[in-house]
């Protein structure tokens, strides 16, 4: 499997013309000039709405010689012209592999910006995660290379990568509503609730793990920490009947609440 690189220049992402003409099967040489072609056909349009470096940036390269040869930047919506004109299997290749990386550098942003800006939403956050690993699973990326994604991503927000075998010492939020005794109206476990009451803590993040399972799945777990902090917030606001999310609250209903002593071991019950 190829890997594509995503190059960051004049305020736009691109994909060097060598890096497409190895994923397509095509000479470097032929690609360069096809493009050159489009540039002539743009030119033409007299309705000027696009111009030809919103598709493709003219660029250059030193051989193994030391000679410059020319290339071509390729944006998002230059690979998708260029994906437009193959067919088969490298057509389908290609187009799995440009649309998951840069995805995948759209993910790293939005990660980014969360972390300057405010404390993430794990939940919408997770979703656009499986999106692009859905796309990088199709494309056939290897686990190593999904490891080094999901630590790209998380990390800069202080949430460690770690896989299940390695997490003996964490719970999920379900695990949580059970230690703490937090349920829904239908008698189970409401980790939903407890993953409300984790949104309203401060400084979680270096509190958390992800662990991936699967071929495009993440699950969030928490340590000590989250757990006794959870349990001090029901305390705070005196076991309220709703936890409010972001516009929506969730029904709590309690049992055994003396079951869980915050100096005790967690999960013990009297």
């Amino acid at each position: 499997m190829y890997e594509l690189t995503i190059i960051k220049q004049n305020g736009g992402a691109y994909i060097d013309s060598r890096q497409v003409a190895e994923a397509i099967g095509k000479r470097h040489y032929d690609l360069c000039r096809d493009i050159s072609r489009y540039e002539r056909i743009i030119d033409k349009i007299t309705e000027r709405k696009i111009t030809f470096s919103d598709f493709f940036l003219e660029s250059s390269y030193l051989d193994s010689t030391g000679r410059r040869l020319p290339c071509y930047l390729v944006s998002r919506r230059g690979a998708e012209v260029l994906a437009n004109k193959l067919t088969g299997e490298k057509g389908v290749r290609f187009t799995f592999a440009y649309v998951a990386k840069f995805n995948e550098m759209e993910a790293a942003e939005r990660a980014a910006e969360i972390k300057s800006h405010a404390r993430p939403r794990l939940s919408e956050f997770n979703s656009a995660v499986k999106n692009v690993l859905n796309g990088m699973s199709q494309c056939y990326v290897n686990p190593q290379n999904i490891m080094s994604f999901l630590r790209g991503v998380y990390e800069p927000l202080g949430i460690k990568i770690m896989l299940a075998d390695d997490c003996c010492e964490y719970y999920s939020a379900t695990e949580i509503a059970s230690i703490l005794g937090v349920y829904s109206e239908t008698g189970k476990y409401h980790g939903r609730a407890v993953s409300a009451i984790i949104s309203n803590l401060e400084d979680t993040a270096h509190h958390i793990v992800v662990v991936p399972y699967g071929a495009v799945g993440v699950s969030v777990r928490y340590d000590d920490y989250i757990l006794e902090a959870a349990w001090q917030w029901l305390l705070d606001n005196n076991f309220p009947e709703e936890v409010p999310y972001h516009g929506f609250a969730y029904h709590i209903c309690y049992t055994n609440l003396l079951s869980y002593n915050i100096d005790s071991e967690p999960g013990m019950n009297d």
